[in-house]
């Protein structure tokens, strides 16, 4: 009875971290206007909320990075 629900878990926290990593690379592939329009923006590689005092109260959140050296900091547009 325990294995099955940890089975069930596993198996269940592998498919929301599946789901969570498309919906990050979605994100990436988003040039910066809609990233604004959404109330996001990539700063120094991290994605943020433009407005953040807006958000509800602080959880731990781990935060979504990438590769610093694809986009300009200041700007947010792609470095080829």
């Amino acid at each position: 009875m325990a294995i099955s629900s940890t089975i069930k878990k596993l198996f269940h926290a592998l498919s929301s971290r599946a789901i969570k990593r498309r919906q990050f690379a979605q994100l990436r592939e988003c040039d910066p206007r809609m990233l604004k329009d959404m109330g996001l923006r990539w700063e120094r590689g991290t994605l943020v909320a433009i407005n953040p005092e807006r958000e509800p109260a602080p959880q731990q959140r781990k935060a979504v990075t990438r590769d610093a050296h694809e986009s300009c900091p200041h700007c947010g547009s792609r470095l080829t």
